[in-house]
């Protein structure tokens, strides 16, 4: 193998450059804004100008190698170049005025959807099935290549920086990486990319070129996962038949990942399949898209359950359209048997297009089923009358201050408060309203605005880790080295486990737990002397939002204290494992610090 010389390298990126000018243009553009924008003071819009200059490059590179396809004039090109120009400099604009989820959720749909505009545009109205693999195939080992010499190139040049810093004393900012990087992914890696992108697409159609790595791959990798995974969730789905239980909500991510595994593999394979010697991939291709249909309909009853709980979010939106592109593709594929696998990337790109706005988009569904969820809930505990707040006069459920805060908490920080302002009338000020037009309020600011909005609701705060009904939970004392006052008690003894069994103090003195009542109770004879219920203690941590993986909670708050005519306790739980239910609280682990004086034993 003979290495290219210099000229030859400099003659391909020429030939490169002229091919695809707008591309590496934008390119240029985005590396500099990445550049710029690492110290500047106004950081946040040249990234976003980054961002946006990174859309350009698939979405040019679409316009460019469909005006080639189809030998449109120069002036075409030039054309959609500036419309497509138009549209992201319009995006860019109203980008401001989202919130960081769904600038993000927008982001990454516009990113898909020109990346599998590339991948489908210039085999549009052709028959070259054959040619459109080939071509994917390309681009997709390109980007690899790509993707691995750009990071070790990256790699090479930081050490490099650090030597010159270390070694010779030069000063090399942090930002210094940071903008070398930009460089390299932006031009480096688009340009070398550009580079290898087919010439002549419609040759391709005659290219019997197939990695064998792949077939193997696919044949016997991806397969035979695939093939167990749907045992698997086959066998789920019968056990959710038998036990009448709704699905877990995890299924989705299984279903969603065997479903795009499975349709990877028949991608994979899809140049060779027609071979006499690889029939039985036909076989499997009809019978993959039968099988995943019952795990369909298991992930729309699991998505349901979810939707009628707590109503749709942008997450079950995505999900619930993916549910319904995939039964679409499975019902088409196993009707028609049809071999255009043009049409995944292709129904891929305009679902992510639809979605992206109007009032059937994601963003206006999840905003509009949220806020009639809080409108039911207000209305049911006689908050909101004839569409004005009235504060809560009574108590409200410790489940539904949760469920509404959480709402709040939603809204607040995603949409804004725009759509639920007019209720306050006027209690709410320009900078507690976050409505259309108003970018909302940084993630800090979110939870105090859903505190202030509470308190105008007249219920109590429930913080966003505060522990459900359902789940498990751990309570414990964060001990400081503050001394701890035992009031005067004679004895001190630890206790762990006590949920196990009775646990013997001394003598005739027996302390246990009991289940039933949620007590620890003291025996002496047999005879129950003393019993301190913890359920205050374990409403009271509830509130306080200490929940598993939060923060521990001083000794004070976990002590409690009981006197009777044969003993004076003081009990400081430290350490409380167990499951909150519907029906109330299971403990499955106890461990107490106990302090005790029997009757004419007690200190002065």
């Amino acid at each position: 193998m003979r290495l290219p010389s210099v000229e030859t390298l400099i003659t391909d990126a020429r030939r490169t450059l002229v091919r695809f000018p707008a591309v590496i243009g934008v390119g240029l553009v985005a590396a500099v804004a990445g550049a710029i924008g690492v110290d500047s003071a106004d950081e946040d819009f040249w990234l976003r100008l980054m961002g946006t200059a990174a859309l350009a490059i698939p979405l040019f590179l679409a316009t460019d190698l469909t005006c080639e396809r189809r030998r449109w004039a120069l002036a075409v090109r030039v054309a959609l170049w500036l419309a497509g120009a138009g549209l992201l400099a319009a995006f860019m604009a109203v980008w401001f005025r989202w919130s960081e989820p769904v600038a993000a959720g927008r982001y990454i749909q516009l990113s898909a959807a020109f990346h599998l505009l590339v991948a489908v545009a210039p085999f549009v109205g052709t028959k070259e099935l054959h040619g459109f693999w080939q071509y994917n195939k390309t681009l997709f080992l390109r980007a690899l290549t790509a993707a691995l010499f750009t990071a070790v190139l990256y790699a090479g040049l930081a050490v490099a920086l650090l030597a010159l810093d270390n070694l010779f004393g030069l000063d090399v900012s942090e930002e210094s990486y940071a903008r070398l990087f930009f460089i390299l992914a932006f031009v480096f890696n688009t340009w070398f990319f550009l580079g290898g992108v087919p010439a002549d697409l419609s040759t391709l159609e005659h290219d019997e070129d197939y990695p064998r790595g792949l077939k193997i791959f696919a044949q016997y990798v991806l397969v035979p996962l695939v093939a167990v995974y749907l045992v698997i969730l086959t066998l789920y789905l019968v056990k959710v038949l038998v036990t009448q239980e709704w699905p877990s909500g995890w299924i989705g991510w299984l279903v969603s990942s065997v479903a795009a595994a499975g349709i990877f593999s028949l991608l994979l394979v899809h140049p060779v399949a027609e071979r006499a010697e690889n029939r039985w991939m036909r076989t499997y291709a009809r019978g993959f898209y039968i099988a995943i249909f019952p795990s369909i309909v298991m992930l729309w009853l699991a998505i349901y359950q979810r939707v009628d709980q707590y109503g749709i979010t942008e997450p079950r939106y995505f999900l619930t359209i993916l549910s319904v592109w995939l039964a679409g593709i499975a019902v088409y594929h196993a009707i028609t048997r049809s071999r255009d696998i043009r049409i995944i990337p292709a129904s891929l790109c305009v679902g992510a297009l639809l979605t992206f706005a109007g009032p059937w988009g994601a963003y206006r569904v999840s905003e509009s089923s949220q806020v009639n969820r809080l409108e039911q809930l207000l209305r049911s505990n006689d908050i909101l009358e004839n569409e004005i707040i009235r504060p809560a006069s009574g108590p409200v459920g410790y489940t539904e201050q949760r469920e509404i805060n959480a709402i709040v908490r939603y809204l607040t920080g995603t949409h804004g408060t725009g759509a639920i302002a007019h209720w306050f009338n006027s209690l709410l000020t320009t900078a507690d309203t976050l409505g259309e037009g108003t970018r909302p309020s940084p993630q800090r600011e979110v939870e105090e605005r859903t505190q202030l909005i509470a308190g105008l609701l007249g219920i109590d705060y429930v913080g966003r880790w505060a522990p459900g009904v359902v789940g498990p939970f751990r309570y414990f004392v964060r001990w400081n080295r503050q001394p701890v006052d035992i009031g005067g008690y004679d004895v001190a003894v630890r206790v762990n486990g006590l949920t196990e069994d009775s646990v013997v103090l001394d003598g005739d003195l027996v302390v246990r737990y009991d289940s039933a009542s949620a007590a620890i109770e003291f025996t002496m004879r047999d005879e129950v002397v003393l019993s301190l219920a913890l359920s205050s203690l374990l409403d009271s941590a509830a509130v306080a939002g200490v929940a598993a993986g939060g923060r521990g909670v001083d000794p004070g708050a976990m002590r409690l204290t009981a006197e009777s005519r044969e003993l004076r306790v003081g009990v400081y739980v430290t350490s409380i494992n167990g499951e909150r239910g519907p029906d109330g609280v299971r403990v499955r682990d106890l461990d107490v610090q106990l302090f005790y004086s029997r009757a004419g034993h007690r200190p002065d």
